[in-house]
């Protein structure tokens, strides 16, 4: 029966579907399974369920098809932008210059393993460059006992920084007071408006749209992030930039 052949669509969307769905468990080998883990998986099991429906009752489902073309075209254009703001707008590594580093979560007086990144990404620019200075960004979450700044300051310092190059931004709870405090402190400081910005790669477009809401401009060095975890936490930005837009 004609149903029973399978077409070139549906093959392609059943290999797009595990793949998809393989991206979204891979984080969970380092513990990582968030919404855009979630997305991933669910995104690959509505493609292997377009294929399901068409087989079972011999019709063509042209507006999921679409639907699914769409959110694929979606994240394959987000990969490439955010992918240019990571890695694409590298600084000038000589003169003046601000480091904002931004915070995440720190174990007691430890940095976690994905800020450390984000602090050796920073520790060595700024070796190479010893006109910059730095500014760390991260208040005291609900679940933390020190300010990401202070963790992250003596993390620099421990590192090989002077500690006279280090400013310390420790209110901001998210990426926009991260932002927003930080270019203040800047103001505050008469420090250098040749901005860069250090975090995660798939974190650099909303840091970055945040920047310009604020009428600043910045340049981007990008922690080391395990590939396993960057499909999940790039889904996860597009949540936050989408969700940026809505409701600001």
């Amino acid at each position: 029966m004609v149903k029973d052949r399978w077409t070139p669509k549906q093959t392609l969307f059943v290999l797009l579907g595990i793949l998809f769905f393989l991206m979204g468990l891979a984080g969970a080998v380092l513990g990582v399974f968030n919404v855009g883990s979630g997305l991933l998986c669910g995104f690959g099991l509505f493609l292997s369920a377009i294929v399901v429906v068409e087989r079972k009752w011999g019709r063509r489902e042209r507006v999921l098809t679409v639907f699914a073309i769409l959110m694929a075209a979606v994240l394959v254009v987000h990969a490439v932008v955010w992918n240019y703001f990571a890695y694409g707008r590298k600084p000038q590594t000589s003169g003046e210059a601000t480091v904002i580093v931004l915070g995440c979560k720190v174990n007691g007086d430890q940095p976690s393993l994905m800020l450390q990144r984000r602090l050796l990404a920073a520790r060595d620019y700024l070796l190479q460059n010893p006109q910059a200075n730095c500014v760390v960004s991260g208040g005291m979450g609900d679940n933390e006992t020190s300010t990401e700044a202070s963790v992250m300051k003596q993390f620099l310092i421990d590192n090989g920084i002077e500690e006279s190059r280090i400013y310390e931004e420790d209110r901001s709870t998210n990426t926009d007071t991260n932002i927003q405090n930080s270019l203040a402190l800047i103001k505050q400081e008469d420090l250098s408006e040749n901005l860069i910005v250090c975090t995660d790669g798939f974190h650099q477009l909303r840091a970055w749209l945040y920047v310009r809401r604020y009428g600043a401009d910045a340049l981007a060095i990008s922690g080391r992030t395990p590939v396993l975890v960057i499909p999940s936490y790039a889904v996860r930005e597009l949540c936050g930039i989408l969700k940026m837009f809505l409701i600001g």
